[in-house]
């Protein structure tokens, strides 16, 4: 059997995010019904549908790959399927072209599980887990059709698996080979997606040194073998969508935006993600900066992760993202880190209610905010 399959267990952790993660996935199904779809998203379809034959530079061709599959998976259905089909796929219905943007969110939420569970076990991993799935930053967009959703998987895939490799270098070569894979696949829909994104790379790199400083030869062995896969999956799409995205003369002709540096305070800003988050992470920033125990790796470099992120989009308003989202992921790991250490403390019953009555407050607030955006854009 399968080495990863064979370690895997369905326990009660596994049941909890499995339906954290279902109550994310309605909150999307739902948001992605009710809103009318946006020219911009018309944009992303067609130029997926069009792409080949066009000579339309797109500025993210892996979005736009991604946004044509439902109208692709609909033609099939409709000239394969029973006659019946046809009338009922006549119209797709909104949810179902948002689709493939919500898996992508389900898809990070888990993987944001795993890496906190990993990394500051199931307490950690449950707060980080439930601030994702209320978080209406993350939902709007997994049921949006744009690039942010799909940067946000794929750099904390970048990250995390670069510090899980580096990690890795002291075992025998042949347990690289799974992670190098996961690591070329998360620089390759990076940069197919948005490459400017390859700023993020040296991120990983700089981690990747920090944490094996005696195997820098095996670290350019293993970076230099997943960029190679990440450039093969970046031609793929180039070859499947006619784009490699936004040349260099769109990109440099515009210089960054020192404005954009205000980005940077993202986690404090109520209109991001509610003031719960608000709260919760100057509650835990004030305990990393005081406390000399939570000061370790594994609380900083979700920290310094989430302000590269913002930062590396932020100075350049040639994409045009929502830059906050992309650093979404990174905070919410820095929180259950934190939350994690303070429940270890004697206030850890105090804790508990702090951490259930905000989750409580944070869940009503996000349902009010997902309502009056649907509403706003119908």
């Amino acid at each position: 059997m399968f080495q990863p399959l064979r370690e895997f267990r369905v326990g009660r952790p596994q049941v909890f995010a499995g339906l954290m993660l279902a109550a994310f996935l309605a909150q999307c199904l739902w948001t992605a019904r009710s809103r009318e779809i946006s020219e911009l998203e018309y944009r992303y379809m067609l130029s997926g549908l069009t792409a080949p034959a066009s000579s339309v530079t797109m500025p993210s061709p892996f979005t736009s790959l991604v946004a044509a599959l439902p109208i692709k998976i609909t033609e099939l259905l409709k000239k394969f399927g029973p006659a019946s089909w046809s009338a009922a796929l006549a119209v797709p219905h909104r949810w179902w072209l948002r689709l493939p943007f919500a898996i992508f969110g389900v898809w990070l939420g888990a993987a944001l599980w795993w890496v906190a569970r990993r990394l500051f076990d199931d307490e950690g991993g449950y707060v980080a887990l439930a601030l994702y799935c209320s978080s209406p930053a993350m939902v709007k967009i997994s049921s949006n059709i744009g690039p942010e959703i799909i940067l946000a998987w794929s750099l904390l895939g970048l990250i995390y698996t670069a510090i899980g490799v580096a990690h890795t270098l002291y075992a025998p070569p042949r347990k690289w080979a799974p992670r190098i894979v996961i690591l070329g696949l998360s620089i390759g829909f990076a940069l197919a997606t948005a490459w400017w994104s390859v700023t993020l790379v040296l991120l990983a790199f700089a981690y990747m040194l920090y944490l094996a400083p005696d195997c820098r030869r095996k670290v350019m062995l293993v970076l230099g073998s997943a960029s190679l896969l990440g450039g093969a999956v970046l031609l793929m799409v180039a070859w499947l969508t006619g784009s490699t995205g936004l040349g260099l003369q769109a990109l440099f002709s515009q210089k960054p935006a020192l404005a954009g540096l205000r980005h940077l305070a993202f986690p404090l800003s109520a209109e991001t993600d509610g003031y719960v988050l608000v709260v919760l992470f100057i509650a835990a920033l004030t305990a990393y900066g005081s406390w000399r125990r939570a000061r370790y790796f594994g609380n900083t470099a979700p920290l310094l992760s989430a302000v590269g992120c913002v930062l590396a989009f932020a100075l350049v308003p040639v994409f045009r993202l929502w830059d906050a989202t992309l650093g979404l992921s990174f905070v919410f790991l820095f929180i259950g880190g934190l939350a994690a250490d303070l429940l270890e403390t004697p206030s850890r019953r105090l804790i508990i209610v702090i951490l259930s009555a905000g989750f409580l407050v944070r869940a009503v607030l996000t349902l009010m905010a997902l309502r009056s955006w649907a509403q706003n854009l119908m």
